[in-house]
């Protein structure tokens, strides 16, 4: 029966699935080196983001064939790799973006609310922190959005029309795409953390991106204006990120994800009471889970099956389109 190679189990639905069809293995642990330890003799891979197939990966699994993600992002793939030696990777597009979009504005209205600090206050007895005046309004506000693809765009659309948010865009290769749209584009990052009330991050970790945000950009923005990141943790410069919330150079922040993960228990970051964190959960909801995971399947099905999956990440290099 051919070997099928979850990195983390994924929805009872989707297993359901694949059993019957193959031989389901799952490293003891999360670890990259359970994952390496099990790869032999792996002919597909469905891959979570809690480790990666990496080319020492590739390497230790000679019949593999086929990588399937349970998202969108390919950053824990080494693809050229894997396109060296014919293996299709294969992604997700579109399955958590109403997902992470709703997360993040989860996140931004919780800062823009204060609704961390209300909560620890009444449970503390702190009543009077009804009083402290740091919650604001949305209406109005500008919103920056740092990559203008599935996800940041449908944060710009529903905190425009949802929430009366102003769009401000940093996006090199979207612009015209969203030319009938009342958002204003800018030419460069720095303007846009400058001027923006709230950022919202929305690109790859990539090398392009890696780093981006800068502690020159952080010290850039408006003393009350606050940063979201529900990308991915390598885009920011946490070291400077702590500088600017410690010394309250702006207002908070809000991060579903980080450069390691999980942070180290001490991590500075977590000490902080003006930064909102949750745990790379925001595409985790119930009903994404189960698409993640069904699709992520699908896939797998569809190779074995001699059917070409929907979407094939590296389908150019291959040759295949």
């Amino acid at each position: 029966m051919t070997k099928l190679l979850l990195s983390q189990d994924i929805h009872p639905e989707g297993r359901k699935m694949l059993e019957g069809s193959f031989d389901i293995i799952i490293p003891a642990d999360t670890s990259q080196e359970a994952l390496l330890r099990a790869a032999a003799g792996a002919e597909g891979i469905i891959l979570r983001t809690t480790s990666g197939v990496t080319r020492e990966v590739i390497a230790a699994a000679p019949k593999l064939k086929i990588i399937s993600r349970t998202g969108a992002g390919v950053d824990n793939v080494d693809v050229a790799a894997a396109t060296e030696r014919g293996i299709l990777v294969c992604n997700l597009p579109a399955v958590n973006n109403l997902s992470v979009a709703e997360h993040t504005i989860a996140m931004i209205l919780s800062l823009a609310k204060d609704l961390p600090a209300m909560d620890r206050a009444v449970r503390s007895g702190a009543w009077k922190q009804r009083n402290a005046g740091r919650a604001v309004e949305l209406e109005g506000k500008s919103l920056g959005v740092v990559g203008m693809g599935n996800i940041g765009s449908l944060v710009a659309r529903k905190c425009a029309l949802g929430l009366g948010m102003k769009i401000l865009a940093y996006d090199p290769y979207a612009a015209d795409k969203f030319k009938g749209e009342d958002y204003v584009f800018v030419p460069a990052l720095e303007k846009l953390f400058a001027e923006a009330d709230f950022v919202t991050l929305h690109c790859p970790n990539i090398p392009e991106t890696k780093g981006m945000v800068t502690g020159k950009l952080l010290s850039s923005m408006k003393a009350g204006a606050w940063i979201v990141n529900c990308a991915r943790g390598g885009v920011v410069d946490e070291g400077a990120l702590y500088d600017v919330l410690k010394e309250k150079r702006i207002a908070g922040a809000a991060l579903d994800v980080f450069s390691a993960e999980p942070p180290p228990p001490d991590s500075p970051l977590l000490s902080l009471e003006n930064l909102i964190v949750s745990p790379h959960a925001a595409a985790l909801t119930k009903e994404a889970t189960i698409r993640m995971s069904t699709q992520a399947a699908a896939a797998v099905l569809d190779f074995f099956s001699g059917r070409r999956p929907r979407y094939v990440y590296n389908a150019k290099d291959l040759g295949l389109s």
